[in-house]
């Protein structure tokens, strides 16, 4: 699906970990049984280092509260203006009501925003933007607040960790806030996104939900072993999947919106290891200078909030102002198997600072 608005854009953005930090370096004599080889193997292909995991009371609203309240106490937002807020993210505080509901009382946000929450993994923000643009093109709203992350950690059960003691867990815990806006003045965007529900398979959690699968509903090896909350995932076709689709995808994009890769001042990537991310780079000739792919370095893959994180740290426009509008490129891909790719424009007056590190409210 292809499509393309003129009068929505990002004004404001900001990133937000939980506080504590954990070191794979730390996992040497644990995780890794001591065995130095396969712990630099895991730095130099997955790219990690360090990940940020939320505690026991700790949530994706207290995240997104203290995001929103960056965009209120720094930016200036005035949440009186508020037309909506989104909460994408696949681990909501309730089953009901929506995070964005309970989120929206946190924040006292009027009863005449609406809010609603998207369930989306690793294309999520892209596929955000999408959803809400439209809201905006179609003249409903004027302001609306996305956020956009996971809190995973909450799913690692005592038997889950027991049981993967010995596996790398990239996973790590961040949410992102945006601020979307309706602009008088003329912004192109172009957006292409799509969905292969065959592969539904290679990452999912079976257990847990709804509904109670079958082995022979799905035929994928031993993906019925595992516990409720525990994910699974076929690596192999996952990787097969992002680095064969992100570069058609981008290549569509580029088609699409009539724009050349050289026209492009950044390419935002979702960061789920970095072999993926280097790959697509080499496949598509990218200049690695404008695709950062050091987030999952910084803070784990935290999901739908990898690219504004990578957008955040790298632009952090409370130290280096913009100087002229940026052309970026953003890439989704993941559980769904999803995928959500567009080009848009950042005004000057984009505004967004470094990643954040939640400290709780007294």
């Amino acid at each position: 699906m292809k499509t393309s608005f003129s009068h929505a854009k990002i004004s404001a953005m900001a990133m937000v970990v939980p506080q504590n930090r954990y070191n794979i370096d730390d996992e040497l004599h644990t995780r890794y049984q001591g065995d130095i080889k396969k712990l630099n193997r895991i730095k130099k292909s997955v790219g990690l280092q360090y990940k940020y995991i939320v505690d026991e009371e700790t949530s994706v609203s207290d995240l997104a509260e203290y995001g929103a309240n960056i965009l209120f106490n720094e930016y200036g937002l005035d949440k009186n203006t508020i037309d909506a807020i989104v909460v994408i993210t696949q681990t909501p505080d309730f089953f009901i009501p929506a995070t964005a509901c309970y989120l929206h009382g946190k924040l006292d946000l009027p009863q005449t925003t609406l809010a609603f929450d998207i369930n989306q993994s690793c294309a999520g923000f892209v596929y955000g933007l999408y959803t809400l643009f439209s809201m905006i093109e179609n003249g409903g709203c004027k302001r609306i607040l996305m956020v956009c992350g996971d809190a995973n950690s909450k799913s690692e059960t005592e038997k889950i960790r027991e049981k993967n003691k010995f596996k790398t867990n990239v996973t790590g815990d961040g949410v992102s806030i945006s601020l979307l806006e309706y602009t008088q003045e003329k912004t192109q965007s172009f957006f292409e996104l799509g969905n292969d529900g065959k592969g539904v398979k290679y990452l999912f959690k079976p257990f847990g939900a709804f509904k109670n699968p079958k082995p022979h509903e799905f035929d994928e090896p031993e993906w019925y072993n595992t516990e409720p909350k525990e994910s699974y995932m076929n690596g192999l076709e996952i990787f097969n999947f992002a680095t064969q689709k992100e570069p058609e995808a981008f290549e569509s994009i580029l088609e699409y919106a009539k724009c050349k890769k050289e026209d492009l001042d950044y390419i935002f990537l979702h960061q789920a290891n970095k072999s993926i991310v280097d790959t697509i780079i080499k496949k598509l000739e990218l200049d690695p200078l404008k695709t950062p792919n050091d987030t999952i370095t910084k803070y784990g893959n935290v999901n739908g909030a990898t690219i504004p994180a990578t957008i955040c740290d790298t632009l952090n426009t409370v130290i280096n102002p913009l100087s002229k509008k940026l052309k970026v490129e953003l890439g989704g891909f993941g559980a769904g198997l999803s995928w959500a790719n567009a080009i848009l424009e950042l005004d000057q007056n984009f505004w967004c600072k470094q990643t954040q590190i939640y400290k709780k409210y007294l």
